[in-house]
Formats: C-alpha cells, sequence, structure tokens
C-alpha cells in the first residue's frame, strides 16, 4: 500500500507540473495513472477534469467531475467545477444548483471571485441581466484586478441599456488587459449607442486587430461606416462580415442599405433577395426590396412583396399604402381601391387614402364615388392641392366645366407648381373651346415637367383645332423618340386635317 501510495503521489507531483505549464494532455495521462492505484480518488478524477476542461474537453470534463462526486459527495471544489463545465456547454441552470451546492458545502467558495464570473455567465445566459450585474459587481470588488469582471459589468449595463454607466468599466478592463477583444468590442457597440461614431470605430478597429475572425465586430464597424456616410468602407465591412459568416442576414440586409445609398440598385437588389431567403419572416428587408422594384418600375414584382410584408405586419398601414399604390401604378384599380380601403380601416382620417381613392374611382370612370372621397379627403385636409385636381377631373368627366375650373383652380392656389392640374386645366380649357387658354396651360406644364408625351401630344392637339398646324407638327416632332404611338396618332390627326381642307 505504501509504495501504490508514493507511486500515485509521484504521478500526482507531475501531473500537477504539466498542467501548470499547460500541457494538459500529459497530465491528464498523469492522472489517469493515479487511477490504477486508486480507482475511486476523487481527487485524481477532479484533476482529470480540469485536464479536460484546459484542453476544452468539457463534455469529458463533465464525466470526470462526476465521477469526483461519486466518490466523494461533499467535494465543493468539483460541484463548483463542474457547475463551470455546464456553463460551457450552454446548460446555465444546472450550473447555478451546482455552484449553489458548493458554495453550501463550502462558502469560502463564494469569496472566490472566479466562482462570482461563473455564476454571473450563467445568470447572464438566462437572461437575468439584473442579477449577473451585482453579480460581476461582487467580483470585482472580491478581485479589483479581474479584467473579466470589470468586462461583466460593463457588458450587464450595455445590455441593460445603460449606456453611460458602461462606459468606465469597459475601459477599465481594457486598462487591466489591454487584448480584451470583446472589451474594446462592446466599447464600441456604447461609442455607438451613445452617437461617438469616431470612438465606436476606434474601438471596433482594435477588436478587428485583435480577433480579425469575429464577423460581429465588421458587421457592427460598417454600420459605423455607414453613419458616418462612407458608404463604400460600410460596404467593404459588411462583405467581410459575410465572408466570416456566410449566412448571416442582417449583414445582406444592411449592405444592401449602403448599395442603395451608392445608387448600385442591382447590387441592393441582390443583397436583400439574399437576406430575404435566409430570414424570409425579415419584413423589413421584404418592405425594402419591395420600394427597391417599384422605383424601378418592376410594380408587379413589388406586390406579392408587399402582400407578403402585409401577413407579417398586418396592423401596418404604411404597407398597404405601398400595395395600393403599386397596383395602382399596374392599372389594377379595384385591388388598388380595397387595399386604402383597408388603409382607412386602421387609419379612419387619412386624407391620402381618400385621395387615391378618389383617383382610382376616376380610372373606373365612378365619377361621384371619387367626387364624394375627394371631398373627404378635403374635409380632413384642405390644402391638399392633389384633391381638387381630381375633383376637377370627375367633375369635367361629368360636363360640369365650371365646378371644374374652379376646382383646379383652387388647386393652383394652393400648389402653383403642380404640373398634373396645369395639364388637366389645359385639358379642360380645350373641351370647353378655349384654345389660347388651353395652349398657355400645357406650356406652363411643359415648364414645369418638360418632355412629357401626354402634354406635347394634347398641346399638338390643340394647336391642330386652333388652325395651326405647323405647330402641331413641331409638337409631333418633339414626340419623336419619347413615345412613338403618340407621335403617330398626332401625325394622323394632322394629315387626316390637312386631307379634310383639300
Amino acid at each position: 500500500m505504501l509504495i501504490q501510495s508514493l507511486r500515485a503521489e509521484w504521478w500526482s507531483w507531475l501531473g500537477r507540473r504539466d498542467a501548470k505549464n499547460g500541457d494538459y494532455q500529459s497530465a491528464l495521462a498523469c492522472f489517469q495513472r493515479v487511477l490504477l492505484s486508486f480507482p475511486d480518488s476523487a481527487y485524481a478524477y477532479s484533476n482529470i477534469g480540469y485536464c479536460h476542461s484546459g484542453l476544452r474537453h468539457y463534455e469529458e470534463a463533465v464525466k470526470a467531475y462526476d465521477r469526483a462526486l461519486q466518490a466523494r459527495p461533499d467535494y465543493a471544489y468539483a460541484h463548483a467545477e463542474l457547475g463551470r463545465m455546464l456553463v460551457f456547454l450552454r446548460r446555465p441552470q444546472q450550473a447555478i444548483e451546482e455552484l449553489n451546492r458548493a458554495f453550501r458545502i463550502d462558502p469560502k467558495l463564494k469569496s472566490k471571485a472566479d466562482y462570482q464570473l461563473v455564476l454571473a455567465s450563467a445568470l447572464a445566459r438566462l437572461g437575468h441581466t439584473d442579477q449577473a450585474l451585482e453579480t460581476y459587481k461582487d467580483a470585482t470588488r472580491l478581485d479589483s484586478c479581474s479584467a473579466e469582471a470589470h468586462f461583466g459589468v460593463g457588458w450587464a449595463l450595455y445590455k441593460l441599456e445603460r449606456h453611460q454607466e458602461a462606459e468606465q468599466p469597459l475601459r477599465t478592463a481594457i486598462k487591466l488587459n489591454p487584448e480584451h477583444g470583446d472589451a474594446h468590442y462592446h466599447l464600441g457597440l456604447v461609442f455607438y449607442q451613445l452617437g461617438n461614431t469616431g470612438g465606436a470605430r476606434e474601438a471596433l478597429e482594435q477588436c478587428i486587430r485583435l480577433k480579425p475572425g469575429f464577423p460581429e465586430a465588421q458587421y457592427c464597424l460598417g454600420l459605423v461606416y455607414y453613419q458616418e456616410n462612407r458608404f463604400n468602407e460600410a460596404v467593404a465591412a459588411y462583405l467581410e462580415a459575410i465572408r466570416l459568416r456566410p449566412n448571416y442576414s442582417e449583414a445582406y440586409y444592411n449592405l444592401a442599405l449602403a448599395y442603395e445609398d451608392l445608387q448600385r440598385d442591382e447590387d441592393a437588389r441582390d443583397a436583400y433577395n439574399r437576406a430575404v431567403s435566409l430570414s424570409p419572416d425579415d419584413f423589413m428587408a421584404l418592405g425594402n426590396l419591395g420600394v427597391l422594384l417599384a422605383r424601378k418600375g418592376k410594380y408587379e414584382d413589388a406586390i406579392p412583396i408587399w402582400k407578403r410584408v402585409i401577413e407579417l405586419k398586418p396592423d401596418d398601414p404604411t404597407v398597404r399604402v405601398s400595395l395600393g399604390w403599386a397596383l395602382g401604378q399596374t392599372g389594377r384599380f379595384r385591388e388598388a381601391l380595397h387595399a386604402y380601403e383597408t388603409v382607412l380601416e386602421l387609419v379612419p382620417d387619412f386624407a391620402p387614402a381618400y385621395y387615391n381613392i378618389g383617383l382610382f374611382h376616376w380610372h373606373l370612370r365612378e365619377y361621384q364615388q371619387s367626387i364624394e372621397a375627394e371631398k373627404k379627403a378635403l374635409a380632413i385636409d384642405p390644402e391638399k392641392a392633389e384633391s381638387y385636381c381630381v375633383l376637377g377631373l370627375s367633375l369635367a368627366a361629368l360636363g360640369q366645366h365650371e365646378r371644374a375650373l374652379e376646382a383646379y383652380e383652387h388647386s393652383l392656389r394652393l400648389k402653383p407648381d403642380l404640373p398634373e392640374t396645369w395639364h388637366n386645366l389645359g385639358e379642360l380649357y380645350t373641351d370647353m373651346g378655349r384654345y389660347g387658354d388651353a395652349i398657355r396651360s400645357f406650356e406652363k406644364t411643359l415648364q414645369l415637367r418638360p418632355g412629357h408625351p401626354e402634354t406635347h401630344h394634347s398641346l399638338g392637339e390643340v394647336y391642330l383645332k386652333s388652325g395651326n398646324a405647323a405647330a402641331a407638327l413641331e409638337q409631333c416632332e418633339l414626340l419623336r423618340g419619347r413615345d412613338n404611338d403618340k407621335e403617330r396618332d398626332l401625325r394622323e390627326q394632322i394629315v387626316q386635317s390637312q386631307s379634310g381642307r383639300s
């Protein structure tokens, strides 16, 4: 027995020496030799657990500490270290239970900053950030030189959105350990939230120097560059984050935003599509993709996207407005009406919805309903020039020319440079036989909206009606290359007019 004890003591000494030097594999072999002499040695099993922990073999470490506790259930150190391993394995509730057992068996362990840090980490993983903060603070009181404890305080304050308070403990952690990449990272986040983009950029760049494979730091650096309007650098940072984490949907979304600011719409569309493929319920990416497609005139592509957003956010009226507008642009006026009617169910006093409902009723030749809708819009917003413009259209269609003229004049008093009203006024004057007034109205329209094909066509027609075929022909030439159908129609009218005179 004496020889066995001496042999075990020798292997234990070798194991402690190798473990101290960081040679956990050799130390592990030494403590396994101890078990040959003493198969139920809680001491040997706990050291085997420690070696596995050093090798980051956490499951094996848990098994070793369990064996130690089978041999010696009141082994406080083994309970505490088992708690540490369970935190690494993301089993925080069990970790807290083991730590509390250790503290009950040996209250002195509760005074060790290292175990307070383990407890705080477990509380943090459970989302008990307030309790974690107090536990991290306990750790700093027990060991004021612990960078990890000060970092924990800063981290918890950041998570609790107490950003100004978080700055100092994070700075302290960095002062104690300048190589603490996570402290630099969170200090960058704190500065970003406080609007200090310069400080955020410096902290995040330092984090990336220390942890070059950290995708979140690259992503946040992209946010900072974007905030500083440095869009090309933001793109580079987001792309690096995506290289490090290929399925980083948030990075794709923000990459798309940066591309849009650089007017790289095709790249933005691809980035939004990628974000949506990774996160199909990301209504922000879907909504922005719909806006981008609509801006490019791809309304048919935008419509199903906005319908999907409405499924995700049924109480958001803004998306329904976008859907109604796109449906109107594609001539699906009845569907557009329905979309705006659902907007009014959510926001009953929304004047733009009544305005668009009136516009779509006009397109559908439902003039009285159009008038009623525009009157409701004007009851809510009497200064809406566009509503008076549509009101004039419907009144004119019903042959009420004088009332239509009043509506147009009211529209122009509110917004003198509204080209649609000037054009419609020109059409009304044409119908009333006031060709000189019509010509002046169309010319004003073209000053406000140069090259507009419909106005050139209407101006050509009124010139023709007033007997000025040469001026009509000039408008025909101006339509060349802008709208071939309108050019052909106007040219045919000129030819017919001349042949009729001959």
